[in-house]
């Protein structure tokens, strides 16, 4: 299995430092880059022993698919870019949360409807991604992210209405505590499950996991090696006081718990 963490691109060095096997870059930055800016990101990344196959953020978290201003032919297009600069940045995946972006409106006066919207986008997107080579990780999430695609079945599920060779799901510690779901979902859904996230699940905040922390991971550790899982695993952690001595401390503890 290897170890990723989420970051951004000032540090790519820090984190090739600190013995990650790869990275997880946000693409909305990436995204916003001039030419001359992203063309030296693709320098620095050809110069780095880091891996570079997953790429987070595709959409903004502002978007919202039931919006009435939604531009489906603008958000597309946006895709379609992301896609290409991170298939030129040797991208093999993304993951697609954005729990918000697809979530059905409170008030929705029609579910079945708004389910068949986010289906036909989530169809486009992943008809886009194919054109670079790329796989589209449909990530479920926890009630505070998304009222939609909550659990990893219930993702299975979404992903065989898609019915796109390169629409698979994913699994993610945080989400899966938050719903009180079963760490067996993984081994049940191994065949579907093409990318794993981990962070201290209690509270609010997406902390690195560290070896004190009031958590036992080696049930999520397990289930993992259960699914015959042996991918990425990124550690998806967005706040830190000491984001290096941090991210280490857990990169040491999540290799001790890899055995």
């Amino acid at each position: 299995m290897k170890l990723g963490c989420f970051a951004f691109a000032n540090q790519i060095e820090t984190v090739e430092a600190l013995g990650y096997d790869c990275i997880e870059l946000d693409l909305t930055e990436i995204v916003a880059m001039p030419e001359n800016e992203f063309e030296d990101l693709r320098r620095r990344v050809e110069n780095s022993k880091l891996g570079f196959e997953v790429f987070s953020g595709l959409l903004p978290l502002s978007v919202r698919f039931h919006a009435s201003d939604f531009d489906e032919a603008f958000w597309l297009a946006h895709v379609a870019t992301a896609a290409h600069r991170a298939a030129k940045l040797g991208a093999s995946m993304i993951p697609f949360g954005a729990g918000k972006c697809r979530s059905i409106p409170e008030d929705c006066p029609d579910v079945p409807a708004a389910r068949a919207h986010v289906l036909h986008l989530v169809q486009k997107i992943s008809d886009i991604l194919q054109q670079e080579g790329l796989t589209l990780v449909v990530e479920p999430l926890g009630p505070a992210n998304s009222n939609y695609l909550n659990t990893i079945p219930e993702t299975v599920e979404f992903i065989k209405a898609v019915d796109r060779p390169n629409c698979l799901t994913m699994c993610d510690l945080r989400h899966m505590f938050k719903m009180d779901e079963p760490f067996s979902n993984i081994p049940a859904c191994t065949g579907y499950i093409r990318h794993a996230h981990i962070d201290y699940p209690r509270g609010d905040a997406r902390l690195f996991p560290q070896e004190t922390d009031d958590y036992d991971y080696t049930t999520y550790f397990t289930a993992l090696r259960d699914a015959g899982y042996d991918a990425i695993l990124t550690v998806e952690a967005t706040e830190y006081i000491d984001f290096e001595a941090e991210a280490g401390a857990s990169l040491a503890y999540l290799r001790k718990l890899l055995g």
